[in-house]
């Protein structure tokens, strides 16, 4: 932290130097411009806070005019430069400059410069180290003889000339970005730095680009843990070198542009604070949290030590548009482990003792409310500790930021949230949890903060930022205005992906839906404006046919949604089965869209298993609240196709297939038995074996539904064995009562030799063991192709399978074998 001055200073920001009468930008030599006072800060304060000046800084460097000319007995900093960059200074012999009085002898210094910038700017060779370095001392030695010395020069005129500040650039540009092997940098940010006091205009509309090139050129150096011992110092003062630049441009700023400028520095820097490469990150923070120290140096004690002097139309208050950002971004940071957190809450402390004293007069009623709220986060000494979470400092800073701000750190936070962001997930949704517990607060604009979500949820794939982000966006639903509900149908039908993901989340929560729909029954034109048959009234049509209180005239037929669950694109068609699923939990609703149940029946022949986990339970309320007369035919059509699915990969899937398959036979047990008997004979074994289900609730659900179908079937022995889980006679029974079906069965069971389930694979070896007993073919032939179908089993992967599958295959040739002299009964091979 910068300490103030030891003395009372003089005023801090001054104009640019005043151009003589008559001189033009390019006439250099102009009139004699009016003598300078030396700065304080440059006399009494170095950039680390000592009251001595610091010895590695040009800006405290004090010459004699004839001393300039005598490198042997005392070089200036520049030349000390120049020399460690294995170069010689320009020397001219004592003698010839002996007789001239000191005003001569300043003036031949400022020629000297002159003519030699002049030459290296128009030169073609400018990578020579030498003249590199002794081009920047030159600058400095002009800048002195003209501001301090009184040698006439229009130096704005001249720099802007000779683009003096482009060339810089263009140098530092060239410097390699892995290694610190000369004192350029240092030397160079030193330079703009002098340059900023005494011609400050040279630099107007540069100091970003200038400031871009300096963070590139240091930045990106080699963490300092590799630095090489012989460049430790010289790291070290090029850090040095670029706070006295960054100082110095707080200090020349003009008072009218103050927060401008800061602004403009300070998103230079957010953007290699976001960088992904840890170091340049970790060197961004730091050198924001040194700016923002100086800043409040600036702002709070400078106005105390030099009060006297202090004008009101100063800045006394850090309000620059970015600082939303800002804060956004140093939040999520105190949510890391590494040492980035330390260095982001230091900054957070500075920011917040600014806006803190800055705004205590400003505060809106509801900012001072808020602050009111979490004034036990607050802490005049020190407003957060290490052990604080991002929530927590977000709420101490909540009651002193503006709206805009408050929106910046939400839309900064859920960016963060993004799969591709170097931030902590944790962290941002550590920021967001703020927002959530005081939404009417904290978010402030609901359009913009659905449309960055629209912007960013596709790129949002991380468990626990997709929770974050669907709370947020379920409350941004319950928050939204009749006009903000109008824009949000106007995403109907989904623009992309995105779009789709959105009405994904607010049409599976009743809560959201009926917000919406509530407000859009009580406006007439927005009730007109939505029953309109158009092209694009997929989601309108759809909300309002979850509204319990709406007339026919004002819906129309479901029919229309035919289109949409028939449309080319996959996410179209499960876009209006999220709905469905939730609209037909209603009785009315699943009564009235029974007209769609043949377009639903298509989406089960889907492979996308997010498609038949949405149209199962639209397919089971809707059977469920259909009149009887009226579900036969459906019903037949269900269970046909419900079938394939009991074998399906996802458990889900299984367990609601047979549950509905299960509803379907319940609601024929007294209609149309014969059309659907055949249907609930291929159900048996399926439903036999996936009694061993791994899934818990898939063998239970397919245990009740094997005593339905056995009820159906008027199968006593089976509908006992099935409710009592005696799965090992159940297979026996089936054989026994159906010894007609007994090839049908050998054909199901082979199936499930394949089955990715250890104990399906066990359960249908041990099946075509047993119904080998009751084949009618007992030849030799069938014996062949029974075998034929063991034998990859005797290869499965699980050693229980391929002991059983050779323990079988032994036994049915052994039986084999007695069977051709007489008749033996048949051994069981379980």
């Amino acid at each position: 932290m910068p300490q103030p001055p030891a003395q009372r200073s003089r005023r801090f920001l001054l104009a640019s130097s005043p151009t003589p009468e008559g001189a033009s930008e390019g006439d250099e030599e102009g009139g004699m411009p009016p003598r300078q006072p030396r700065l304080a800060w440059q006399e009494t304060w170095s950039s680390r806070g000592s009251n001595r000046p610091a010895e590695d800084s040009l800006l405290a460097v004090e010459r004699t005019p004839v001393e300039a000319f005598l490198p042997e007995e005392d070089s200036s900093p520049a030349e000390d430069i120049a020399q460690a960059a294995g170069s010689r200074p320009v020397e001219e012999s004592q003698d010839d400059v002996q007789w001239l009085d000191p005003n001569k002898a300043w003036k031949l210094c400022r020629d000297k410069a002159v003519e030699f910038i002049r030459a290296y700017v128009r030169g073609t060779e400018k990578d020579d180290e030498e003249q590199k370095m002794l081009f920047l001392s030159k600058i400095c030695d002009l800048c002195r003889c003209v501001t301090e010395k009184g040698a006439p020069l229009n130096l704005h005129g001249f720099c802007s000339k000779h683009k003096l500040v482009e060339n810089i650039m263009a140098l530092l540009e060239k410097e390699p970005v892995d290694s610190l092997r000369t004192a350029f940098r240092q030397k160079a940010m030193e330079t703009v730095a002098l340059l900023s006091n005494t011609a400050p205009t040279a630099l107007h509309g540069k100091k970003e680009r200038l400031l871009n090139m300096c963070c590139k050129s240091v930045f990106f150096l080699p963490p300092e843990s590799d630095v090489p011992e012989t460049e430790r110092v010289l790291y070290t003062k090029t850090m040095k070198a670029m706070d006295t630049m960054l100082e110095g441009f707080v200090l020349n700023c003009p008072i009218a542009s103050f927060n401008i400028e800061m602004q403009n520095m300070l998103k230079v820097m957010l953007d290699f604070a976001v960088s992904k490469n840890s170091a340049v990150r970790e060197r961004a923070v730091k050198a924001i949290e040194r700016l923002i120290t100086f800043i409040r140096w600036y702002l709070v004690i400078k106005i105390t030590d030099d009060y006297e002097n202090y004008s009101d139309d100063e800045p006394t208050e850090l309000y620059i548009p970015i600082l939303g950002q800002l804060l956004g971004i140093l939040f999520i940071f105190t949510g890391d482990k590494d040492s980035i957190r330390f260095t982001a809450l230091e900054t957070l402390s500075h920011i917040y003792k600014i806006i803190r004293k800055g705004r205590a007069y400003s505060l809106t009623e509801d900012m001072e409310n808020y602050a009111e709220r979490h004034k036990n986060l607050e802490d005049t000494a020190y407003p957060f500790s290490t052990t604080s979470t991002p929530c927590e400092i977000a709420k101490g800073f909540g009651g002193h930021l503006f709206p805009a701000e408050r929106l910046d750190i939400v839309l900064t936070a859920l960016e963060a949230l993004q799969d591709s962001s170097i931030h902590d997930k944790q962290g941002a949704c550590s920021v967001l949890d703020a927002a959530l517990e005081d939404p009417f607060y904290w978010l402030t604009d609901v359009p913009k903060t659905m449309e960055c979500i629209r912007r960013n949820l596709g790129s949002i794939h991380t468990a626990s930022a997709r929770q974050c982000l669907d709370s947020l966006l379920l409350k941004l639903t319950d928050m939204m205005s009749r006009r903000e509900v109008k824009n949000l149908l106007q995403f109907s039908p989904p623009r992309d992906s995105t779009d789709l993901a959105m009405w994904e989340v607010i049409l599976a929560m009743p809560r959201t839906l009926e917000k919406i729909l509530n407000i859009m029954m009580e406006d007439l034109p927005l009730r007109n404006w939505c029953t309109a048959v158009t092209e694009d009234t997929c989601i309108r049509r759809l909300a309002l046919l979850a509204q319990n209180h709406i007339y026919e005239e004002d819906f129309g037929n479901p029919v229309h949604l035919q289109s949409y669950l028939r449309h080319p694109r996959p996410e179209m068609r499960f876009l209006v089965l999220k709905g469905l699923c939730t609209v037909s939990e209603s009785p009315e609703k699943a009564r009235e869209i029974q007209v769609l149940l043949p377009d639903i029946l298509e989406a089960l022949q889907d492979t996308n298993t997010d498609f038949m986990l949405n149209a199962l339970p639209v397919l089971r309320y809707v059977m469920a609240h259909v009149e009887r007369w009226k579900a036969s035919g459906p019903a037949l059509q269900l269970a046909e196709k419900l079938l394939p699915l009991f074998d399906h990969a996802s458990s889900q899937v299984r367990e609601h297939s047979i549950c509905l398959f299960q509803a379907m036979t319940e609601a024929m047990l007294w209609q149309r038995k014969k059309e659907m008997k055949r249907t609930v004979h291929r159900s048996l074994l399926p439903l036999y074996v996936h009694m061993r289900d791994q899934s818990e609730s898939v063998a239970k659900a397919s245990g009740k539904a094997l005593a339905v179908a056995a009820e159906f079937l008027r199968r006593k022995e089976l509908k006992r064995l099935a409710q009592t889980e005696q799965t090992w006679r159940i297979g026996e029974c089936l054989l026994q009562q159906d010894r007609g079906k007994v090839e049908e069965y050998l054909q199901q069971s082979q199936t499930y030799l394949q089955d990715t389930q250890t104990d399906l694979r066990l359960e249908a070896v041990r099946f075509i063991g047993l119904a080998a007993r009751y084949c009618e073919d007992q030849s030799e032939e069938k014996l062949v192709e029974i075998l034929s179908v063991l034998q990859p089993s005797e290869n499965d992967p699980e050693p229980m399978v391929r002991s059983l599958a050779v323990q079988t295959t032994l036994i049915l040739t052994s039986r084999h074998n007695a069977m051709s002299g007489r008749r033996f009964p048949l051994l069981c091979c379980c």
